[in-house]
């Protein structure tokens, strides 16, 4: 009788032990990234899972920290994610546009951050409903990292305005998200090569003005033969958006730059002219590489890491590269591109803004898996894994940056929310995108090979400028 009494509650100790196990194999959390395949954040084993997301991105430098993420990741949910590289940005803009236009987008892809950048007219799924019954993970974001993507009433009255914007853009809504950010910086960043300018003599430190960043150039050629700069000038909007108009904006101050950006100044003017005659100075004294009219971002970036020429333009974003490239984090300097004498906002900060977004395809096969990923990468620990991997600063305000490199530390603490009148203005410096602006990037080639003067540029752009607003009327 015992005998019986024994076994049945070994019996029932047995079942309650099995139901418990399905009970907690079953369970799911909630961090961003579980999707209840009863993964194990410490486990060893990975949970099996068919599925595999794609994910495209044109970021050499960023790949590693994506693949880290993904890795991660699999071992949480056992679903793969792999990364597709593809340079240089023309051939990527060109890959995503076809893609859209055929209705065979990947799962995921990254795009320039801005309202509707790469939403292909719907091709993107929307965001607001995600953020908002997240709101700890909304939260965590940077504000301009959230506030560069979002729709604002702002972007739907330039659509109404625009005779070529899509019926979808004009349909739009106001606080509606198309891409969730992941990293935070800014343009307007020019990097210089330590071992070179500690040979020719020439200071670490940020030169004050241009002019004298200018000589600088000067002394670098003259003692070590090396060109002072190289940057893309294949590419149009590099120098144009990276550099130039924040110059201006910094030389003229916010309203005198409104005007010239909206068409209502000229180029040719001696309050603007700067924007023509750099590109004559570097090139009249032998201080742009040689080839730059043929170089795309990722060969301007390679040729500068080779000590080809004493600096680049670039980005925040643009460190990742360098070190991708082979370059050591303690032989670049790096400032903010100077100002020229006289300047009205000589000491202008620029905050943070979003530069790359995470966009969802929208009648993707495995939607949901694709925005748990993205949730992960935007996660605390998916943003850590990530910055570390990437040398990128992230778009989600870490808790711990203990596990990054001093040099990624530092990056970071810079970072801030602070707002000033060219950060509130995106609509007005985002003008350098016009057709006046793809004339100067014609002449612009044509004063590095010599067939063409900054007054003559200067001329041709204000006469597209001119061509431009009559169409407004």
């Amino acid at each position: 009788m015992k005998k019986n009494v024994w076994a049945k509650r070994n019996m029932i100790v047995f079942v309650t032990a099995v139901l418990m196990l399905a009970l907690t194999a079953c369970g799911g959390g909630n961090e961003p990234g579980n999707t209840g395949t009863g993964a194990s954040p410490g486990g060893s084993a990975a949970p099996k899972s068919d599925v595999t997301l794609t994910l495209w991105h044109w970021k050499v430098g960023f790949d590693p920290g994506l693949k880290a993420v993904a890795d991660a990741y699999k071992k949480k949910t056992g679903i793969t994610v792999e990364t597709q590289v593809t340079t240089p940005d023309d051939a990527y803009t060109q890959k995503v546009t076809a893609a859209a236009t055929a209705n065979n987008l990947p799962d995921i892809y990254l795009y320039w951050s801005g309202p509707t950048n790469g939403a292909f007219d719907g091709r993107a799924m929307e965001w607001s409903a995600e953020l908002d019954k997240d709101p700890a993970w909304k939260n965590s974001f940077y504000p301009s990292a959230l506030s560069g993507t979002v729709i604002k009433q702002s972007q739907l009255d330039s659509y109404a305005k625009d005779k070529k914007a899509s019926d979808w853009l004009k349909s739009r809504q106001i606080g509606q998200y198309y891409g969730i950010p992941i990293d935070v910086g800014s343009f307007y960043t020019i990097y210089g090569n330590a071992k070179l300018l500690q040979e020719a003599g020439v200071p670490l430190e940020a030169p004050p003005t241009v002019e004298q960043w200018l000589k600088d150039m000067d002394t670098v050629k003259a003692k070590t033969g090396v060109p002072g700069f190289v940057f893309s000038a294949k590419t149009f909007s590099v120098y144009e958006n990276w550099m130039a108009n924040f110059q201006d904006y910094m030389k003229n101050g916010p309203e005198e730059f409104t005007k010239f950006m909206n068409r209502e100044s000229k180029m040719s003017d001696p309050a603007h002219l700067q924007v023509a005659k750099f590109i004559e100075d570097i090139s009249r004294s032998g201080n742009l590489l040689k080839g730059a009219v043929s170089l795309d971002i990722d060969p301007s970036d390679q040729a500068f890491a080779q000590g080809k020429a004493a600096y680049t333009l670039g980005g925040t974003f643009t460190l990742s590269s360098l070190t991708a490239l082979g370059m050591k984090p303690e032989d670049i300097v790096s400032f903010r591109v100077p100002a020229y004498e006289g300047s009205k906002e000589p000491d202008a900060k620029l905050p943070s803004f979003p530069l790359v977004q995470a966009i969802v395809t929208d009648n993707g096969p495995h939607k949901q898996e694709a925005i748990d990923f993205v949730k992960y990468l935007t996660s605390e620990e998916g943003m850590t894994l990530y910055a570390a991997g990437a040398l990128d600063v992230p778009s989600v305000q870490l808790k711990n940056r203990d596990s990054l490199s001093p040099i990624l530390q530092s990056m970071i603490g810079s970072i801030g929310s602070e707002a000033n009148w060219y950060a509130d203005n995106a609509d007005t410096y985002n003008k350098v995108f016009g057709a006046e602006w793809n004339k100067f990037h014609e002449m612009k080639q044509k004063i590095i090979l010599g067939s063409a003067t900054a007054e003559e540029a200067a001329r041709e752009f204000d006469k597209a400028a001119e061509a431009e607003k009559a169409k407004e009327q």
